[in-house]
Protein backbone atom coordinates (compact mmCIF):
# COMPACT_ATOMS: atom_id res chain seq x y z
CA UNK A 1 0.00 0.00 0.00
CA UNK A 2 1.52 3.37 -1.04
CA UNK A 3 2.16 5.99 1.67
CA UNK A 4 -0.65 8.50 2.18
CA UNK A 5 -0.18 11.91 0.62
CA UNK A 6 0.24 14.94 2.88
CA UNK A 7 0.02 18.66 2.21
CA UNK A 8 0.84 21.57 4.51
CA UNK A 9 -0.12 25.20 3.89
CA UNK A 10 -1.29 28.43 5.51
CA UNK A 11 -4.43 30.51 5.00
CA UNK A 12 -4.53 34.29 5.61
CA UNK A 13 -6.83 36.70 7.36
CA UNK A 14 -8.61 39.50 5.51
CA UNK A 15 -9.70 43.01 6.32
CA UNK A 16 -12.35 45.15 4.63
CA UNK A 17 -10.85 48.52 3.69
CA UNK A 18 -14.37 49.65 2.80
CA UNK A 19 -17.82 48.17 3.35
CA UNK A 20 -20.96 49.77 1.93
CA UNK A 21 -24.37 48.17 2.52
CA UNK A 22 -26.80 49.11 -0.25
CA UNK A 23 -30.03 47.21 0.39
CA UNK A 24 -31.57 44.04 1.78
CA UNK A 25 -32.07 41.30 -0.79
CA UNK A 26 -35.05 38.99 -1.22
CA UNK A 27 -32.89 36.03 -0.12
CA UNK A 28 -32.36 37.66 3.27
CA UNK A 29 -28.77 38.71 2.60
CA UNK A 30 -27.65 42.30 1.96
CA UNK A 31 -26.45 43.79 -1.30
CA UNK A 32 -23.05 45.27 -0.58
CA UNK A 33 -19.83 46.64 -2.00
CA UNK A 34 -16.55 45.99 -0.26
CA UNK A 35 -12.80 46.23 -0.79
CA UNK A 36 -11.08 43.08 0.49
CA UNK A 37 -7.39 42.91 1.39
CA UNK A 38 -5.54 39.77 2.53
CA UNK A 39 -3.28 40.11 5.58
CA UNK A 40 -0.21 38.07 6.56
CA UNK A 41 -1.77 36.63 9.72
CA UNK A 42 -2.15 32.90 9.08
CA UNK A 43 -3.82 29.72 10.26
CA UNK A 44 -1.86 26.48 9.67
CA UNK A 45 -3.45 23.47 7.97
CA UNK A 46 -2.19 19.96 7.26
CA UNK A 47 -4.09 17.47 5.11
CA UNK A 48 -3.48 13.74 5.01
CA UNK A 49 -5.24 11.57 2.45
CA UNK A 50 -7.22 8.67 3.98
CA UNK A 51 -9.57 6.00 2.66
CA UNK A 52 -13.04 7.24 3.54
CA UNK A 53 -13.78 9.59 6.43
CA UNK A 54 -13.44 13.36 6.63
CA UNK A 55 -11.95 14.12 10.04
CA UNK A 56 -11.08 17.52 11.47
CA UNK A 57 -8.77 18.07 14.41
CA UNK A 58 -8.46 21.62 15.74
CA UNK A 59 -6.24 22.87 18.58
CA UNK A 60 -8.63 25.65 19.63
CA UNK A 61 -11.40 24.94 22.18
CA UNK A 62 -14.83 25.97 20.98
CA UNK A 63 -14.13 25.44 17.29
CA UNK A 64 -16.53 22.71 16.05
CA UNK A 65 -14.96 19.70 14.32
CA UNK A 66 -18.21 18.35 12.90
CA UNK A 67 -20.29 19.01 9.79
CA UNK A 68 -20.98 22.60 10.89
CA UNK A 69 -17.34 23.62 10.30
CA UNK A 70 -16.67 25.29 6.93
CA UNK A 71 -13.54 23.17 6.48
CA UNK A 72 -15.56 19.94 6.71
CA UNK A 73 -18.23 21.47 4.46
CA UNK A 74 -15.55 22.24 1.86
CA UNK A 75 -14.42 18.61 1.77
CA UNK A 76 -18.03 17.38 1.63
CA UNK A 77 -18.78 19.78 -1.22
CA UNK A 78 -16.08 18.21 -3.35
CA UNK A 79 -17.14 14.68 -2.37
CA UNK A 80 -20.72 15.46 -3.39
CA UNK A 81 -19.69 16.92 -6.74
CA UNK A 82 -17.10 14.22 -7.54
CA UNK A 83 -18.11 11.09 -5.57
CA UNK A 84 -16.04 8.75 -7.75
CA UNK A 85 -12.81 10.73 -7.45
CA UNK A 86 -12.72 11.76 -3.79
CA UNK A 87 -11.48 9.65 -0.91
CA UNK A 88 -11.21 10.64 2.72
CA UNK A 89 -9.00 13.18 4.45
CA UNK A 90 -7.65 13.95 7.90
CA UNK A 91 -7.45 17.71 8.47
CA UNK A 92 -5.32 19.28 11.22
CA UNK A 93 -6.15 22.94 11.79
CA UNK A 94 -4.05 25.23 13.98
CA UNK A 95 -6.00 28.44 14.60
CA UNK A 96 -4.08 31.68 15.05
CA UNK A 97 -6.74 34.00 13.61
CA UNK A 98 -9.54 34.62 16.15
CA UNK A 99 -12.98 33.27 15.28
CA UNK A 100 -15.92 35.67 14.93
CA UNK A 101 -13.52 38.57 14.61
CA UNK A 102 -14.37 39.93 11.15
CA UNK A 103 -11.09 38.60 9.76
CA UNK A 104 -12.48 35.78 7.59
CA UNK A 105 -10.37 33.07 9.21
CA UNK A 106 -12.92 30.29 8.69
CA UNK A 107 -13.63 31.38 5.11
CA UNK A 108 -9.92 31.36 4.32
CA UNK A 109 -9.60 27.88 5.85
CA UNK A 110 -12.42 26.58 3.64
CA UNK A 111 -10.95 28.13 0.49
CA UNK A 112 -7.53 26.68 1.25
CA UNK A 113 -8.98 23.20 1.80
CA UNK A 114 -10.87 23.39 -1.52
CA UNK A 115 -7.68 24.29 -3.35
CA UNK A 116 -5.57 21.72 -1.50
CA UNK A 117 -8.04 18.86 -2.03
CA UNK A 118 -8.32 19.79 -5.70
CA UNK A 119 -4.60 19.00 -5.86
CA UNK A 120 -4.51 16.08 -3.36
CA UNK A 121 -7.43 14.25 -5.00
CA UNK A 122 -6.25 15.20 -8.51
CA UNK A 123 -9.67 16.61 -9.40
CA UNK A 124 -8.32 19.16 -11.92
CA UNK A 125 -11.18 21.59 -11.30
CA UNK A 126 -10.52 24.84 -13.22
CA UNK A 127 -9.94 27.90 -11.04
CA UNK A 128 -13.15 29.69 -12.11
CA UNK A 129 -15.23 26.61 -11.35
CA UNK A 130 -13.58 26.20 -7.94
CA UNK A 131 -14.33 29.85 -7.12
CA UNK A 132 -17.95 29.33 -8.15
CA UNK A 133 -18.19 26.27 -5.89
CA UNK A 134 -16.66 28.26 -3.05
CA UNK A 135 -19.62 30.65 -3.12
CA UNK A 136 -21.83 27.75 -1.97
CA UNK A 137 -19.91 27.74 1.32
CA UNK A 138 -20.12 31.44 2.18
CA UNK A 139 -19.97 34.96 0.82
CA UNK A 140 -16.30 35.56 1.73
CA UNK A 141 -14.91 32.17 0.67
CA UNK A 142 -14.44 32.91 -3.08
CA UNK A 143 -12.26 35.95 -2.31
CA UNK A 144 -9.55 33.75 -0.82
CA UNK A 145 -9.18 31.99 -4.20
CA UNK A 146 -9.39 35.11 -6.36
CA UNK A 147 -6.74 37.70 -5.56
CA UNK A 148 -4.95 39.19 -2.50
CA UNK A 149 -6.96 42.37 -3.10
CA UNK A 150 -10.41 42.56 -4.74
CA UNK A 151 -13.68 44.45 -4.93
CA UNK A 152 -16.64 42.34 -3.83
CA UNK A 153 -20.24 43.02 -4.83
CA UNK A 154 -23.52 41.10 -4.53
CA UNK A 155 -23.16 39.30 -1.18
CA UNK A 156 -19.40 39.79 -1.57
CA UNK A 157 -18.98 36.76 -3.85
CA UNK A 158 -18.90 38.69 -7.17
CA UNK A 159 -15.25 39.67 -7.40
CA UNK A 160 -13.03 42.01 -9.37
CA UNK A 161 -9.28 41.56 -8.72
CA UNK A 162 -7.37 44.73 -7.87
CA UNK A 163 -3.64 45.26 -8.34
CA UNK A 164 -2.48 46.74 -5.03
CA UNK A 165 0.94 48.43 -5.33
CA UNK A 166 1.09 49.47 -1.64
CA UNK A 167 2.70 47.06 0.81
CA UNK A 168 1.57 48.55 4.12
CA UNK A 169 1.43 47.45 7.75
CA UNK A 170 -1.81 46.46 9.47
CA UNK A 171 -2.17 46.42 13.25
CA UNK A 172 -5.17 44.31 14.25
CA UNK A 173 -6.73 44.57 17.70
CA UNK A 174 -9.09 41.78 18.75
CA UNK A 175 -10.98 42.87 21.90
CA UNK A 176 -11.30 39.34 23.24
CA UNK A 177 -14.87 38.57 22.24
CA UNK A 178 -16.63 37.69 18.96
CA UNK A 179 -19.57 39.57 17.50
CA UNK A 180 -22.41 37.74 15.74
CA UNK A 181 -22.63 38.72 12.07
CA UNK A 182 -26.40 37.96 11.87
CA UNK A 183 -26.94 40.18 14.94
CA UNK A 184 -25.07 43.09 13.34
CA UNK A 185 -26.96 42.89 10.04
CA UNK A 186 -30.23 42.34 11.90
CA UNK A 187 -29.77 45.63 13.75
CA UNK A 188 -28.56 47.63 10.75
CA UNK A 189 -30.70 50.66 9.85
CA UNK A 190 -30.07 51.17 6.16
CA UNK A 191 -31.37 54.76 6.20
CA UNK A 192 -28.40 55.69 8.41
CA UNK A 193 -25.82 54.67 5.79
CA UNK A 194 -23.97 57.41 3.97
CA UNK A 195 -24.79 57.87 0.30
CA UNK A 196 -21.41 59.49 -0.41
CA UNK A 197 -19.46 56.34 0.47
CA UNK A 198 -17.86 55.02 -2.69
CA UNK A 199 -15.72 51.92 -3.10
CA UNK A 200 -14.33 53.16 -6.43
CA UNK A 201 -12.89 56.28 -4.76
CA UNK A 202 -11.21 54.09 -2.12
CA UNK A 203 -9.87 51.77 -4.82
CA UNK A 204 -8.43 54.68 -6.79
CA UNK A 205 -6.46 55.87 -3.75
CA UNK A 206 -5.14 52.33 -3.31
CA UNK A 207 -4.10 51.75 -6.91
CA UNK A 208 -2.48 55.21 -7.11
CA UNK A 209 -0.48 54.52 -3.91
CA UNK A 210 -2.03 57.55 -2.18
CA UNK A 211 -1.71 56.17 1.34
CA UNK A 212 -2.81 59.26 3.28
CA UNK A 213 -5.97 59.63 1.20
CA UNK A 214 -6.64 55.90 1.51
CA UNK A 215 -6.46 56.06 5.30
CA UNK A 216 -8.81 59.02 5.46
CA UNK A 217 -11.33 57.29 3.15
CA UNK A 218 -11.69 53.99 5.06
CA UNK A 219 -15.32 53.35 5.98
CA UNK A 220 -17.67 50.65 7.18
CA UNK A 221 -21.45 51.05 7.27
CA UNK A 222 -21.69 48.48 10.09
CA UNK A 223 -19.66 50.56 12.56
CA UNK A 224 -22.62 52.51 14.06
CA UNK A 225 -24.40 49.27 14.99
CA UNK A 226 -21.31 47.76 16.63
CA UNK A 227 -20.12 50.95 18.36
CA UNK A 228 -23.52 51.57 19.93
CA UNK A 229 -23.61 48.11 21.51
CA UNK A 230 -19.85 47.78 22.14
CA UNK A 231 -18.38 51.22 23.00
CA UNK A 232 -15.06 49.57 23.90
CA UNK A 233 -14.61 48.74 20.18
CA UNK A 234 -14.95 52.44 19.31
CA UNK A 235 -12.38 53.20 22.03
CA UNK A 236 -9.90 50.87 20.28
CA UNK A 237 -10.44 52.68 16.98
CA UNK A 238 -9.81 56.07 18.60
CA UNK A 239 -6.69 54.73 20.31
CA UNK A 240 -5.32 53.42 17.00
CA UNK A 241 -5.78 56.82 15.37
CA UNK A 242 -4.09 58.46 18.36
CA UNK A 243 -1.21 56.00 17.93
CA UNK A 244 -0.37 57.29 14.46
CA UNK A 245 -2.42 55.02 12.21
CA UNK A 246 -3.07 56.47 8.76
CA UNK A 247 -6.62 55.20 9.13
CA UNK A 248 -8.53 52.80 11.40
CA UNK A 249 -11.67 50.75 10.87
CA UNK A 250 -13.83 47.92 12.12
CA UNK A 251 -13.17 44.92 9.88
CA UNK A 252 -16.36 43.45 8.43
CA UNK A 253 -18.95 42.99 11.17
CA UNK A 254 -16.19 42.96 13.80
CA UNK A 255 -15.08 42.57 16.43
CA UNK A 256 -11.51 43.29 15.25
CA UNK A 257 -10.44 46.87 14.60
CA UNK A 258 -7.39 47.51 12.43
CA UNK A 259 -5.12 50.45 11.78
CA UNK A 260 -2.99 50.90 8.66
CA UNK A 261 0.56 52.27 8.72
CA UNK A 262 3.13 53.07 6.03
CA UNK A 263 5.96 53.46 8.56
CA UNK A 264 7.26 50.32 10.30
CA UNK A 265 8.59 52.15 13.36
CA UNK A 266 5.31 53.97 14.04
CA UNK A 267 3.46 50.65 13.60
CA UNK A 268 5.79 48.93 16.11
CA UNK A 269 5.30 51.74 18.65
CA UNK A 270 1.53 51.41 18.26
CA UNK A 271 1.84 47.65 18.75
CA UNK A 272 3.76 48.23 21.99
CA UNK A 273 1.04 50.62 23.15
CA UNK A 274 -1.58 47.87 22.94
CA UNK A 275 0.61 44.95 24.06
CA UNK A 276 -0.09 43.83 27.60
CA UNK A 277 -3.68 45.05 27.49
CA UNK A 278 -6.59 42.65 27.67
CA UNK A 279 -6.66 42.62 23.87
CA UNK A 280 -5.09 40.21 21.40
CA UNK A 281 -2.90 42.18 19.01
CA UNK A 282 -1.11 41.30 15.80
CA UNK A 283 1.01 43.36 13.40
CA UNK A 284 1.30 42.11 9.83
CA UNK A 285 1.91 43.32 6.30
CA UNK A 286 -0.60 43.29 3.48
CA UNK A 287 -0.39 40.20 1.24
CA UNK A 288 0.51 40.75 -2.41
CA UNK A 289 0.99 37.19 -3.74
CA UNK A 290 -0.61 33.75 -3.21
CA UNK A 291 2.91 32.29 -3.04
CA UNK A 292 3.30 33.91 0.39
CA UNK A 293 1.16 31.14 1.91
CA UNK A 294 0.13 28.50 -0.68
CA UNK A 295 2.80 26.01 -1.89
CA UNK A 296 3.55 26.01 -5.60
CA UNK A 297 1.84 22.67 -6.29
CA UNK A 298 -1.44 24.12 -5.01
CA UNK A 299 -1.36 27.30 -7.10
CA UNK A 300 0.08 25.86 -10.31
CA UNK A 301 -3.36 26.19 -11.93
CA UNK A 302 -3.58 29.90 -11.06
Amino acid sequence: MPPSKRLQFKTPAKINLGLQINKKREDGFHELETLFQMVAWFDDIELEETQEKVELFCDTPGIPNDETNLVVKAARLLQNHFPDKCGGVKIKLKKNIPSGAGLGGGSGNAAGVLLALNHLWNLKIPREELISMASELGSDVPFFLMSPCAIGTGRGEILQPIENPINFYILMIYPGFPISTPWVYGNLKLKLTKAENNISILTNFLTRSEFAQLGAALYNDLEPVVFKRYPEVLKIKDELLNSGAGGALLSGSGSTVFGIFDDAEIAKKALARFTGEKYRVFLAKSVTRFSEFFPEEMISAF
